[in-house]
């Protein structure tokens, strides 16, 4: 059965992510780009561990994610990596997207693809946030668009 999940994920990680992170230093990534908001890297991170926590969620290991420490931008991008392919295949082996689940950060039963449903949005809304940190960086805005054609 086709899953709408993989590309949306996608979405998230090869244009969202990456047009965001365009141009971004480690040092700018590191640095709270304002009082009490949280550094690009620490956003980051934590979506990391939300896909890694989804990825329990998904192969009924239920396993909290490993902890980590602070990590570069590269490794950052390369654990996104990592997550997007296992989390396609993980997608791609789901029998029933209706069986209920325990939701690992709500502890509530619900369908998995509502679970599924949760951690998309909260994705798309932390990179919306590194989109904003940028900004506040002095950075220019990255999602753009097109430009009208000419006539």
């Amino acid at each position: 059965m086709s899953q709408p999940w993989t590309p949306l994920f996608a979405l998230n990680r090869q244009v969202l992510m990456a047009r965001n992170l365009a141009d971004v230093t480690q040092a700018q990534a590191d640095q709270p780009p304002a009082p009490h908001v949280n550094s690009i890297t620490w956003i980051l991170a934590h979506l990391v561990e939300n896909r890694r926590w989804l990825l329990g969620t998904l192969d009924r290991s239920g396993e909290p994610p490993a902890a980590t420490g602070p990590r570069s931008l590269a490794q950052l991008e390369a654990a996104m990596d990592e997550t997007q392919t296992a989390l396609a295949e993980v997608f791609d082996a789901v029998a029933d997207w209706r069986e209920p689940r325990l939701h690992p950060a709500m502890q509530a039963a619900m369908p998995l693809e509502e679970i599924v449903g949760t951690f998309l949005m909260e994705e798309a809304y932390h990179l919306g946030q590194i989109g904003t940190a940028r900004k506040l960086l002095g950075l220019p805005g990255a999602m753009r668009a097109p430009e009208p054609a000419k006539v």
